[in-house]
């Protein structure tokens, strides 16, 4: 677990009354803890690209709601301001990328303190990465079964509903890791993510054909493509990946 070794204790704001009822000092101010780092990719190692963006989700270990709960990253940057003497807990999201929660940290008891969370880096959904090493069906349900439940918790249906098509394309190589998702699509759980991620403006059967060939997907639906990447609702790591779709048809030159 890491602790943070500073210590912060909230301040409560006090006026001071003078001699005449309406001569008040001004109150001391609040407080604050901020937590920040970098989230990226395990394909970023020369550099994190332009559009680079994930949900951030910060959540008190006792319960209680951060204001804002979450955040899309600032390219690979983040930061939240957090109570404190509370424990924090973060949630990391994006497409096409293993979703990852960190290790609680302790903020304790100092007036104000800045803290670099250590770099995040999410792990690539692709038949190589070490989920689908020697093919194991029963690890890779229970990953997945984990990152339903993190997305439920985040409230990211529609990132996890997006990863679920480069889940099954990563799959093609394993037998036993496709029947994991064809029989998770089967239950009640997956219905509601599924239901959920449309609510947020994602086209399913899109999502899939950009996760199996994103250039046959530009060339089959290209309009479709293009109001996906435009549509504001959806996160920007499922419009991003429209955006590459249509890239890999050079458009023809208007007359």
């Amino acid at each position: 677990m890491t602790v943070l070794r500073a210590a912060i204790v909230l301040i409560p704001l006090a006026l001071a009354l003078a001699c005449r009822p309406e001569a008040t000092q001004p109150p001391e101010p609040e407080a604050t803890a901020v937590l920040f780092g970098r989230v990226l990719g395990s394909d970023h190692a020369a550099a994190v690209p332009a559009d680079w963006q994930a949900r951030v989700t910060a959540e008190y270990e006792d319960g209680t709601s951060l204001t804002p709960r979450d955040r899309d990253s600032n390219g690979d940057l983040f930061a939240f301001k957090v109570v404190p003497g509370k424990r924090v807990r973060l949630y990391f999201e994006a497409v096409p990328y293993q979703a990852a929660v960190s290790e609680a940290f302790d903020v304790t008891s100092e007036r104000s303190y800045a803290f670099r969370v250590p770099d995040v880096v999410l792990d690539r959904i692709r038949w190589t990465m070490a989920l689908f090493e020697k093919g194991n069906g029963e690890a890779f349900g229970r990953n997945l079964e984990a990152q339903a439940t993190l997305a439920e918790k985040t409230g990211s249906a529609d990132i996890f509903r997006a990863n679920l098509e480069f889940y099954r394309k990563a799959s093609a190589r394993f037998p036993d890791c496709l029947k994991k998702i064809e029989a998770f699509e089967r239950t009640p759980r997956a219905a509601t993510l599924s239901k959920q991620a449309v609510a947020r403006g994602v086209p399913l059967d899109l999502v899939r054909a950009i996760a199996a060939s994103p250039a046959d997907a530009a060339r089959r639906q290209p309009e479709a493509l293009r109001t996906l990447a435009a549509d504001q609702r959806v996160a920007r790591s499922i419009r991003n990946e429209a955006t590459r779709a249509l890239a890999t048809v050079p458009r023809r030159p208007s007359n």
